[in-house]
């Protein structure tokens, strides 16, 4: 009789203390990830801590396992109130990592013509995903198309945005990054009031002084950066393409054309969570050259140049906002 019990009181002991250092493991990963939160949200003087951490745990209390506390999570970025903030489980991060090929997927390529033998037009597409070598060659890409044109002499230049709603900023950075030199056109101002930003040099991109991408290969730099340039926007164009846009705000002999952007004007950071988790926190509101803050979700950048049917009616071959685009550089190539 005794082996049977003892055998009992073993096995219940060796329950009981694994699902104690499961729901701790539990605990622990749910805390972490409101830690992030709490010390780095641009909104984390206004929430209540007391009352998400006890919502939070108390969820995860029921949880067996560290993947059953994601929507926890999830439903805690949603009370921060952002619009912008995610979670992404590990396998979609992996998705990521491997990159748009690897997913049986075309890399986003720019597209560029000249318009009327005059004017250059460069499309920069969205890109999203974290693969270093597909960064490269889509940034590579973007500077490739910027040479060719500029090599035919455009007396100005069409940015076109409006179908860029977001992805990763750094490679799209980097790729307009001719145009924008050594410039402090666009960054962030988080909870705190302090500003940082971004700068291109040399095929560089730097976050006030620390280095965040290199493209590895020989930078383009324009003929010349006082040519006009016209920036085309529209609702769609959100997240890191308001980043682009925003680079072009207050620029000398430039004007955005089109309606307001999504509104997505915030600056996102990714933190790896023990798992291999994604939390992708809002960590600041752009700011332009200038020192204006975009802080109202949904606001997004006005244009200079309103034009209130910003697509292209393929229908009736006819483009509003690229015609705009094209009158504005007229007058200012003259």
């Amino acid at each position: 009789m005794k082996k049977p019990l003892l055998l009992l009181i073993t096995l219940f002991s060796t329950t009981f203390c694994h699902s104690y250092a499961q729901t701790d493991s539990v605990r622990a990963y749910v805390t972490e990830a409101l830690d992030i939160m709490k010390a780095r949200s641009v909104n984390k003087n206004n929430v209540d801590w007391a009352q998400l951490y006890g919502e939070a745990l108390e969820k995860a209390g029921t949880a067996h396992s560290i993947r059953e506390t994601y929507p926890v999570i999830a439903a805690a970025l949603e009370q921060l109130q952002d619009e912008h903030s995610k979670f992404f489980p590990p396998e979609v991060v992996e998705a990521y990592r491997q990159g748009y090929r690897a997913n049986g997927m075309e890399l986003p390529a720019p597209k560029f013509s000249m318009v009327d033998n005059e004017y250059a037009y460069l499309q920069i597409p969205a890109f999203g995903v974290i693969n270093i070598e597909e960064q490269r060659e889509y940034a590579a890409s973007i500077q490739k198309a910027i040479k060719q044109l500029d090599e035919q002499r455009p007396k100005g230049w069409i940015i076109d945005l409006r179908q860029n709603d977001g992805g990763m900023s750094v490679p799209m950075s980097a790729g307009i990054g001719p145009f924008v030199e050594k410039e402090k056109c666009v960054g962030w101002r988080d909870a705190d009031g302090k500003n940082g930003y971004w700068i291109y040099k040399k095929g560089k991109v730097y976050e006030n002084d620390l280095l965040v991408f290199d493209m590895a290969v020989k930078p383009y730099k324009v003929k010349s950066r006082k040519k006009p340039v016209a920036v085309l926007v529209g609702k769609k164009t959100g997240s890191s393409g308001e980043i682009i846009a925003m680079s072009f705000v207050g620029r000398r002999s430039t004007a955005l054309v089109g309606t307001n952007t999504a509104g997505l004007t915030s600056a996102n950071n990714e933190h790896e969570l023990s798992d291999g988790a994604y939390l992708i926190l809002t960590e600041g509101n752009y700011i332009d050259r200038t020192g204006k803050e975009y802080a109202t979700v949904g606001e997004g950048i006005a244009p200079d140049i309103r034009v209130e049917t910003p697509k292209a009616d393929k229908a009736a071959g006819t483009d509003a906002c690229l015609e705009q685009a094209i009158n504005y550089l007229s007058k200012g190539s003259r």
